[in-house]
């Protein structure tokens, strides 16, 4: 059993039904950023405490709290008064001034305002913490993870073409298309059945499953030109096939999520 931080310690708060949230706070501990008993997930506190962290933007980011002072930050903001207090403190200094903190900031407003479409919970939330609905957010992250699973179909065609002896760029065009017309079609379907509001965070997670395959069939595509033959031809079968089925996993937890899909019983 963890034993309780002190007052005068400062603790970083965690979102507690966000996957990526807790993955991130593990890594402090795990690094030696914060001990364990001074990482605390925000579903734990309640009354004023609770209030307060609510109030100071909790539900877009992790947050550090000092209960002594009750002052609390978020964000990089907060994670840099967290490091102050380590050995890492002179390099948070550094990185606490515009010319960082600002592309710093907007890197981890990226997933933390998307963090629901990243890695939606696979259970029923226990507190109102989705993030603010910013569709400027949702579509940066569309445009960057399309255009990552459109890289990797390109460079998985021309692999795939050089190991078999057809022109590069022929492949690169073929592995484009297909790679973008998977996701087109679903995307036109989604303009036809969804609904409006959710329209744009359902293509969103569409780009998050497509970078995903695309994930799955990166170790084929470098590995591809060195190949000839039968060899060759069952790596593509084997990436191919492994990167649908993780495909197919992944659309039905998402549509739960948005409640497009009938959800699960419990047994």
């Amino acid at each position: 059993m963890r034993g309780e931080p002190a007052a005068t310690e400062k603790v970083l708060v965690y979102d507690g039904d966000c996957p990526i949230c807790i993955r991130g706070s593990e890594r402090f501990v795990r690094w030696g950023l914060v001990p364990e008993e001074r990482r605390r997930e925000f579903q734990s506190y309640d009354g004023e405490p609770a209030e307060r962290l609510a109030a100071a933007g909790f539900r877009n980011e992790m947050a550090v709290f000092e209960p002594a002072s009750g002052e609390i930050r978020t964000g990089i903001p907060g994670f840099l008064w967290l490091l102050r207090d380590g050995r890492f403190g002179a390099l948070a200094q550094l990185f606490d001034r515009p010319f960082f903190l600002a592309p710093l900031t907007g890197v981890y407003h990226l997933v933390s305002y998307n963090r629901r479409i990243l890695a939606p919970p696979r259970s029923a939330i226990r507190c109102a913490c989705d993030p603010d609905d910013r569709p400027a957010y949702q579509l940066a992250l569309l445009v960057l993870l399309l255009a990552f699973a459109l890289g990797v179909g390109a460079l998985f065609g021309a692999a795939v073409a050089a190991g078999s002896g057809m022109p590069p760029g022929q492949g690169a065009l073929w592995g484009l298309l297909a790679t973008g017309a998977g996701w087109a079609a679903l995307a036109v379907a989604a303009l036809i059945a969804v609904p409006a509001g959710v329209r744009l965070r359902f293509l969103a997670h569409l780009a998050v499953v497509a970078a995903i395959g695309a994930a799955v069939l990166l170790p084929a595509a470098l590995l591809a030109p060195f190949l000839r033959g039968a060899p060759l031809w069952l790596v593509v079968a084997l990436a191919a096939g492994a990167a649908l089925v993780v495909m197919a996993r992944q659309l039905p937890l998402r549509l739960r999520y948005l409640g497009l899909w009938p959800r699960r019983r419990p047994t």
